[in-house]
């Protein structure tokens, strides 16, 4: 909306004798601008989208099954993630042992859900899959995402 009015206060402004390129410069330029800025939200909500169900981690275009992901690494990120899923991982088990090497690795793993990098405002969190190997969610809300998880997973 602020391009259209930009672009008519231009028109009034301007002299009388404006040539036609200004016009069209005029009221090009600024919706193309407008039309990039549409197209950061669609694909913030395209690719950045999560849900968590009882038996699928979606993300984005991806599905990963629940029953694929490790829930020791699931619960020992949950009990850093927060005090209430510290409470919460403590009640119902305690916090599992994780080899060492595991949580040495650097390798954050395959980013999930069709897009290139994490999009604007999330930050990714690494999980472990059950049959090795690792993929990278990503989440704007860390402790919401760990705390569906650990729902999903039973615990």
């Amino acid at each position: 909306m602020g391009w259209a009015v930009g672009s008519l206060l231009l028109l009034f402004v301007a002299s009388p004798e404006l040539s036609r390129f200004y016009l069209v410069t005029s009221a090009i330029a600024p919706g193309m601008i407008f039309g990039i800025w549409l197209l950061t939200l669609w694909s913030i909500n395209r690719y950045g989208d999560v849900t968590v169900t009882r038996d699928t981690l979606r993300v984005g275009r991806e599905n990963l099954p629940i029953a694929s992901l490790d829930p020791d690494w699931v619960r020992m990120l949950a009990s850093k993630a927060s005090p209430d899923l510290l409470e919460r991982v403590t009640a119902a088990g305690g916090i599992p042992e994780i080899a060492g090497a595991e949580l040495r690795k650097r390798d954050s793993g395959r980013l999930v859900g069709g897009a290139y990098t994490s999009t604007l405002g999330t930050e990714t969190v690494t999980l472990l899959l059950r049959a090795g190997g690792r993929v990278a969610v990503p989440s704007g809300d860390r402790a919401g995402l760990l705390s569906a998880l650990l729902t999903a997973l039973g615990g």
